[in-house]
């Protein structure tokens, strides 16, 4: 029975999968790659655990370069020899939701929404806010 080679994809989203396992044990991460015309990728996601940035400061490295959108040119800015590497590698977090709801009742606090079941509140506070808020509460920490 003759194996199949791997692809280089699927061998940076093992080694991706591996670095996230072992730095962030309490987290679950879906990791897969793909192959296309013109390039690979590997899509890293997950729920709550940690934050965007901390997921991107492992994986930065395995992304052999970035588009540069002002020139319309992809440029190959970070080969590392030795370690496979694709063209782009995207992360995404979700938010539970019971995560979500211990952050609502958090920032209800901090608002001084009394009832938070209270929409007309609600649509004022994350009307003023939403995009700080839901940055800095849901995303930019770890959950």
């Amino acid at each position: 029975v003759r194996m199949r080679e791997l692809t280089t994809a699927a061998k940076a989203a093992k080694l991706i999968r591996t670095e996230l396992k072992k730095t962030f044990p309490e987290a679950k991460f879906r990791v897969r790659s793909n192959n296309y015309a013109g390039g690979d990728s590997v899509y890293v996601n997950w729920t709550d655990g940690p934050t965007d940035e901390q997921v991107r400061d492992i994986t930065a490295k395995y992304q052999y370069g970035h588009f540069d959108g002002m020139i319309d040119l992809y440029e190959y800015s970070n080969r590392i020899e030795g370690l496979p590497q694709v063209k782009f590698v995207l992360g995404q977090r979700e938010i539970s939701d019971e995560t979500y709801a211990r952050k609502k009742t958090a920032l209800a606090k901090e608002f001084g929404i009394k009832d938070e079941t209270n929409e007309e509140q609600w649509f004022s506070v994350f009307h003023y806010c939403s995009d700080q808020v839901t940055r800095r509460e849901l995303y930019n920490e770890p959950l």
